[in-house]
């Protein structure tokens, strides 16, 4: 029998979902206009690859959250079906 883990990343909650929602968007959007100094600036520049890959990061951890969030809402409703 294999013991599942069970953490906000692999079974995250619908308000989890929300609030690390909430904290990307909020940290993408401040990240964006200290980038482009109030957006006076272009987005691309050489000097911040090192914050495109911070950005790219954490895009891909919240897309993986939300992807563990659909995986076990099915589960739990296929259980609950049979």
């Amino acid at each position: 029998m294999e013991i599942l883990k069970r953490n906000f990343i692999t079974n995250p909650s619908k308000k989890i979902l929300i609030l690390f929602t909430s904290l990307w968007l909020v940290g993408i959007t401040l990240l964006i206009i200290s980038m482009t100094d109030l957006f006076t600036e272009s987005f691309l520049q050489k000097k911040y690859v090192m914050i495109y890959f911070l950005i790219l990061g954490s895009t891909i951890a919240t897309g993986k959250l939300y992807l563990n969030y659909w995986k076990s809402k099915n589960l739990n409703s296929q259980s609950n079906v049979e």
